[in-house]
């Protein structure tokens, strides 16, 4: 579980349940109209951006923010390198197929596998960081997505009020319809930038921040098994990979 997601959602709801309780946020908070307006046409802009592809692992992306970083800390790789480099000193290259499969997310087991097939530093280096910039060019499509519904949820808002102020206009000669009507009104815009910087925004710096951390994971990780490739010493490639950190 990712604490500072979890945290911060848990925050919102208690902020919200206070609002309650103290009347600050009351029942004229609650607008189907502004709802359906700000949510619904987000939703739909984002179909009609999008292809579906990019769609469904958006999907997984947000919710794989509330499990842990796979990836953890990167300093902790180094010295399951450094071991692993000491060993095919020792051993040669073979001391590769006994790569823990869930270290670094399972890419050193598929960076180790490389290795052993084609034993060529410079092609496993241009294999690898092939992979690694497909990963970081679909990990962004992602991020742009979620950027994006950032963008038009204030937009779709800002439509719901001029199609409220629309509705005053027609009952302005009753008193009484008017503030109910630019209630409406203006929570729609509300809602717009709620979506905006309490979902859209922070979630899409947060996946940043994650697609960074893998980045550098899976550097050191291709550093790490190219110099063991060239036969480095387990002491000098330890130094390499504390610049990293």
């Amino acid at each position: 579980m990712d604490i500072t997601t979890t945290v911060g959602w848990l925050g919102v709801l208690i902020l919200v349940v206070v609002g309650g309780f103290t009347g600050e946020l009351t029942a004229v908070f609650i607008n189907l109209h502004g709802i359906i307006i700000v949510v619904g046409g987000t939703a739909m802009a984002m179909l009609i951006n999008t292809p579906l592809r990019y769609i469904r692992e958006t999907v997984l992306a947000v919710v794989d923010l509330f499990r842990g970083d796979r990836y953890g800390d990167p300093g902790e790789l180094i010295p399951v390198l450094t071991r692993l480099a000491e060993q095919v000193q020792a051993r040669g290259l073979g001391a590769l197929r006994g790569v823990d499969e869930r270290t670094a997310s399972g890419f050193l087991s598929y960076a180790a596998t490389t290795a052993m097939e084609y034993n060529n530093p410079d092609f496993v280096r241009r294999v690898l960081e092939t992979e690694v910039n497909n990963k970081v060019d679909r990990a962004n499509e992602v991020i742009n997505v979620v950027r994006t519904a950032g963008v038009v949820a204030p937009m779709f808002g800002l439509l719901g009020t001029l199609i409220g102020i629309v509705r005053v206009m027609a009952v302005i000669s009753d008193p009484a319809k008017v503030g109910p009507a630019m209630a409406v009104a203006i929570t729609t815009a509300f809602y717009g930038i709620a979506l905006a910087n309490l979902v859209a925004v922070p979630m899409a710096g947060k996946m940043r921040f994650r697609l960074w951390e893998e980045i550098k994971v899976r550097a050191m990780v291709i550093e790490g098994i190219v110099g063991m490739m060239q036969g480095t010493v387990p002491l000098v490639l330890e130094r390499r990979l504390q610049a990293f950190k």
